[in-house]
């Protein structure tokens, strides 16, 4: 029988590469047990990694539309609050403007439209309103304001008014310019097309496309800007018919209001189908998790046996180790 002997130099090059190995599975194993994953997930899986990339790739495309979400609902908030604040500043009008019709008080009716003057202001500023760099009512063109200045639009409307005489007359040039494409939207709006309806979720795709040139936002300033035009003192309407423009205002902003209305709730409806849409998003995100830590999670009774097998042999090292490095030659000859 022939014996196959090591050297000393083999010898310690072997044991020194089985404890280099036994203490790699041990690194292996301890990390398999503190994070709860198998370390080669090809290997538990049997290098089908088909199902895995699959779940992955969903969870992925359900963490994208999640966020389309949640930028859908600040938006959508923001522009709710944004039409609230415009409908208060208007609503609030109405009753002085009707009030100052019934009045034969000049200085009254004056103040009134100084009033207006000033809420057209923050009307304006208000659809100029941005969140996060994006401009609520500009609609594509979301880094550009929605619309011009009160005095430009002031303006504007002045030159549309000359050679009118009555209040009637003037609302409804006032009317036409804001619905005519040669008008408002040509002159003030400073937006693009309303966005396309956003993506929530696979299967939902809300509308959040309100713009500075929508009708009910048209419907609202026409009578704003005609109660502004009431103190206007460059106003080409004789002073006599403030009175008349001061109801016709009134009219205009009562019909704004139902207008306003209708829009928000047009928005609320996309508010709630976001909120369904993020509750799915959730549901789905988390079971896309659980199904991704299934296929990965590691066996802490296998991983308990396997750490115990390689203590062993580990501890069986060091001994021969030991063992070795106090061999002399009078124990080598016995």
């Amino acid at each position: 029988m022939t014996l196959v002997s090591l050297g000393d130099l083999a010898q310690s090059f072997l044991l020194k590469a089985q404890t280099s190995r036994l203490k790699g599975e041990v690194g292996r194993i301890t990390q398999e047990l503190s994070s709860g994953r198998v370390a080669d997930i090809g290997a538990a899986l049997s290098g089908d990694l088909s199902q895995l990339t699959s779940v992955s790739r969903a969870r992925s495309v359900t963490t994208g539309f999640q966020s389309g979400a949640r930028e859908a609902a600040t938006q959508a908030a923001a522009t709710q609050s944004a039409l609230a604040a415009i409908a208060g500043a208007t609503q609030s009008l109405v009753t002085p403007l009707l009030t100052a019709s019934q009045l034969d008080l000049t200085d009254q009716i004056a103040l009134t439209g100084v009033d207006a003057r000033s809420r057209l202001d923050s009307v304006l500023a208000t659809l100029n309103t941005s969140v996060g760099g994006r401009s609520l009512f500009s609609g594509q063109a979301v880094h550009s304001p929605a619309v011009i200045g009160a005095e430009p639009l002031m303006a504007a409307l002045r030159t549309e008014l000359v050679g009118a005489t009555t209040a009637q007359e003037a609302m409804t040039r006032i009317s036409a310019w804001f619905d005519a494409p040669a008008g408002y939207r040509a002159v003030a709006y400073q937006g693009g097309v309303p966005l396309e309806n956003v993506a929530v979720s696979a299967t939902d795709r809300v509308w959040l496309g309100v713009t500075a040139e929508d009708p009910a936002l048209r419907a609202t300033l026409k009578g704003l800007t005609a109660a502004a035009l009431i103190s206007d003192i460059t106003s080409p309407l004789p002073v006599s018919e403030g009175k008349a423009l001061a109801r016709l205002s009134a009219e205009a902003l009562m019909a704004g209001q139902d207008a306003l209305t209708n829009l928000s709730a047009r928005l609320g409806i996309s508010e709630g189908r976001i909120e369904a849409a993020q509750s799915r998003n959730a549901t789905d995100l988390l079971a896309h998790e659980m199904a991704q830590a299934d296929m990965i999670r590691s066996d802490p009774e296998r991983l308990a046996m396997e750490m115990e097998a390689v203590q062993t042999n580990l501890e069986t090292v060091f001994a021969i180790t030991a063992r070795l490095s106090r061999l002399s030659l009078t124990d080598f000859l016995r």
